[in-house]
Order: structure tokens, then C-alpha cells, then sequence
């Protein structure tokens, strides 16, 4: 940050410079860079994983076609996740969580719901110290894209009522079909 001092932008109302957005994306990535994993989660990963995805599908039996969809593809976005402990560079951590989500289409909120039951099963596994690891991916994954997607309207001007509006036109037709 150097001699600058974070401004928070939560709860500001509007279009802010797209640096503090950029500057608060940053915030949440190194937060996320600075958790590690304890050796009770890497040697619990699967079961804590387990644990969560079948909690997730006892809790939202709605979205089993979305999460049997990403089962087939549970091993590669796991092994791809696991990658994200080595990175120090916040542009390439953001750069391979984006990637993760874009490539495998992984719905944020879905993955955020799953992160938090890792957390809860972490939490029953190796303690609640442990389960910050997943917190905090649970903290970037409804972070990261709607900050993104703050930074694109901030950046291209556009009021923050126009997707909006625009989306709630879209359903309402699509509820008339």
C-alpha cells in the first residue's frame, strides 16, 4: 500500500475510482494469500471435502444437477484449488481463480456455499482455527467477482442501475415465456 492509506469502499453508494476498487480486490487477495493451511487440513482434505459436498447435497437437494454437473469435474478443480497455495503474486492468484471459475464455470455463490461447509467441516476435523483456510476462500469467492464486476462499471462509467434493470427486464420475459 505504501504511504497511501486503504480507503474502505463497502458501503460507499455509487461509482468509485476504479483504484480503490483495485486497492480493495488487492486487500482481500493478500488476506486470502496470507492463510495457510494447517497440516490437520492437508491431511484431511479429502475428508473434509467429502464432508462438505454431502452436506451441500442434503442441505440443497435443488442444485444436485449443478453439483452432479461439477462432480465429474470435482478432481481437476480440486487439484487446480490446491495450486492456489504456492502463489505469492495477488495478479496471479486472481488471474487462477478466475480461471478456475471461467474454465470450469463454477458458480461463485455455489462454490462460496461449498467453501463454507469445508470451513464447517474443518472445523469439526481439526478445530476452528483450522477452518479459516476456508473462510477466507469463502470471503474471495463472493469478493472477487463482484468486485470485478463493480470495477468494470466504475471503469467504463456506466450507472450501477443499468445491469440491474437490465436483468430484470430479461427475467421478466423470459417469466412470461
Amino acid at each position: 500500500m505504501g504511504s497511501e492509506e486503504q480507503r474502505v469502499i463497502v458501503g460507499i453508494e455509487g461509482n468509485v475510482d476504479v483504484r480503490e476498487v483495485a486497492r480493495y480486490i488487492l486487500h482481500i487477495i493478500t488476506t486470502a494469500l496470507s492463510v495457510k493451511p494447517s497440516d490437520c487440513v492437508l491431511r484431511n482434505y479429502t475428508t473434509i471435502t467429502m464432508g462438505a459436498l454431502n452436506s451441500m447435497l442434503r442441505l440443497f437437494p435443488e442444485l444436485s444437477n449443478e453439483l452432479r454437473a461439477l462432480a465429474g469435474k470435482f478432481t481437476e478443480i480440486q487439484e487446480a484449488s490446491k495450486k492456489l497455495v504456492g502463489i505469492t503474486d495477488p495478479g496471479e492468484y486472481a488471474d487462477t481463480v478466475i480461471n478456475i471459475f471461467s474454465v470450469y464455470n463454477v458458480d461463485a455463490g455455489i462454490y462460496a456455499v461449498f467453501a463454507a461447509l469445508q470451513a464447517m467441516e474443518t472445523a469439526k476435523v481439526c478445530g476452528e482455527s483450522d477452518a479459516r483456510f476456508f473462510l477466507v476462500r469463502t470471503l474471495l469467492a463472493g469478493s472477487l467477482p463482484i468486485n470485478m464486476y463493480r470495477l468494470l462499471l466504475d471503469y467504463l462509467s456506466l450507472d450501477h442501475r443499468f445491469p440491474t434493470n437490465l436483468l430484470k427486464a430479461l427475467l421478466e420475459t423470459i417469466n412470461k415465456q
